[in-house]
């Protein structure tokens, strides 16, 4: 079984398919893996051919079936490292919120994974934000009409001759000469007493 295992990841490396070829490979490799997990005994390398052909099936965009052996094998052998691989391919499918949940899980379960999962829970973030953004734009609508006789304040110092400079320069020099008459009532000389 495991010399299978490492054929077939030699057999992966060594020959790299052509576009065309890659469906035929993928499905010889799916039929193998399909053997190889009827044969299986331990869960923990039931687990493994699971994750193995969940992969072929996401190279070939089966991806109910792919999402299938993902949860079979977290089933079988409930590893943090699954569901940080299973949230890469929520990703990929675009099922955002269940990729967050698992990244989450995976970073809860194994802390050494925290940065990679980090990654894929802002990306997820990111992606649910943009659909929300795209379906709810940012619009200022005005349903009711406009008074063009309607005078702002900034109309009126307009017409006065104000200008904002001069206002906001007066009120900076009016805060000045208020400060400065506090200073000298609370520092008068006292009379003597005598």
């Amino acid at each position: 079984m495991l010399l299978r295992l490492l054929l077939l990841s030699l057999y992966l490396c060594l020959l790299q398919p052509s576009i065309g070829q890659a469906a035929n490979n993928a499905q010889n490799i799916i039929k193998m893996l399909n053997q190889d997990i009827k044969r299986t005994k331990t869960p923990q390398e039931k687990s493994d051919l699971l994750i193995y052909r969940a992969r072929q099936y996401s190279k070939i965009k089966e991806w109910e079936k792919a999402l299938e052996d993902y949860n079979d094998a977290l089933e079988l052998n409930h590893k943090g490292w699954i569901h940080l691989e299973r949230s890469h391919f929520l990703m990929k499918v675009g099922k955002y919120e269940l990729a967050y949940e698992d990244a989450e899980a995976a970073k809860e379960e194994v802390p050494t994974l925290t940065l990679e999962a980090d990654k894929i829970m802002d990306a997820a973030v990111a992606e649910v934000r943009k659909i929300y953004e795209a379906e709810n734009p940012t619009t200022i609508v005005m349903d009711t009409r406009t008074d063009p006789y309607r005078k702002t304040r900034f109309d009126l110092m307009r017409e006065q001759g104000v200008f904002l400079a001069k206002a906001r320069n007066s009120r900076t020099s009016a805060h000045k000469t208020a400060q400065q008459k506090q200073t000298k009532t609370a520092y008068r000389p006292t009379a003597k007493r005598g």
